[in-house]
């Protein structure tokens, strides 16, 4: 993906304001405001460089605030959802969205509803006629902020050439609209989620294999991103669901330092998590503390 030129230019000479933030950062400090609880062990046992990791992450929740719009509610613009596809989307989302918290239910079972659930919604934009401009609109208009030192860290990971795979059960077209929106739709940057197509500007029917909560994988890759990742030593995953651990295929999860922020029914939740991921973050972090948490695994 290639940037427009006047882009490129800022962000390179915003490129000293950010490693000096990365360079001052302090952990304790970070910790004072959020919440992260580590794996000592597995962090003792990795160590980084420039050339021996990539990254995985979700995008909904995981790169966005938990306040924003997410990759398929954006799409509820006044411009598009009327109150009939707006009473549909809401009855889809009380009836399927608990599932998707839910982990006393059995895989097989979480799997089946969650798929159903995506499926329906893609069917309401057909129905109701999306557009490749209606979406635009919406990714222009939407609530969507970037965690806090989400943009600097994924310029860092540009800067030093660390390739990054989002993978994510929204709506692709989506997510590439909002990163180019907020001018990091890096080259480094490779996107992997539900992909809309459109002929002359009408939203065609959904085809393709959906992908959701339960079934993210990064093992049907390009080749030449394969043969960029292929001798990395480590992973870095981020996600904010426990499902997101699945990105990686298991065989890959003893070379995998896992990320999960959490951020809903946190009381609840936070022994599943201490013992799916091997940092958790919650009351909002930001990416500041995962820098923070990176700094320590820098080879020196």
């Amino acid at each position: 993906m290639k940037l427009k030129c006047k882009k490129l230019v800022k962000l390179l000479n915003e490129c000293d304001k950010y490693d000096k933030i990365y360079e001052n950062m302090n952990l304790e400090k970070s910790l004072e405001v959020s919440m992260v609880y580590f794996n000592e062990k597995r962090l003792e046992k990795i160590r980084l460089n420039d050339n021996n990791f990539y990254v995985v992450m979700d995008f909904d929740m995981t790169i966005t605030t938990p306040d924003s719009d997410n990759s398929w509610s954006i799409l509820e613009n006044p411009n598009f959802m009327d109150c009939n596809m707006k009473k549909e989307s809401r009855l889809l989302y009380e009836e399927y969205y608990p599932y998707e918290l839910d982990y006393t239910l059995d895989f097989n079972t979480k799997t089946e509803f969650i798929s159903e659930w995506y499926y329906k919604n893609m069917d309401l934009f057909y129905k109701y006629g999306l557009t490749h401009d209606i979406l635009i609109n919406c990714v222009k208009n939407g609530n969507v902020s970037f965690r806090k030192g989400f943009k600097e860290f994924l310029f860092f990971l540009y800067k030093h050439n660390i390739p990054v795979i989002i993978v994510s059960a929204g709506i692709g077209n989506v997510i590439y609209e909002l990163l180019n929106l907020h001018n990091c739709l890096f080259s480094n940057v490779h996107i992997i989620s539900n992909f809309i197509n459109f002929d002359n500007n009408v939203m065609l029917p959904f085809t393709d294999e959906m992908i959701h909560s339960c079934n993210k994988c990064i093992r049907k890759l390009p080749q030449d991103l394969n043969n960029q990742i292929r001798d990395k030593d480590y992973i870095l995953l981020f996600g904010d669901l426990i499902e997101d651990l699945q990105m990686v295929p298991n065989e890959d999860l003893l070379r995998t330092l896992s990320f999960g922020f959490l951020e809903k029914k946190v009381d609840d939740n936070l022994p599943f998590y201490k013992d799916s991921f091997d940092v958790v973050l919650t009351d909002n972090s930001s990416f500041y503390d995962v820098q923070s948490v990176f700094n320590r695994l820098k080879n020196d």
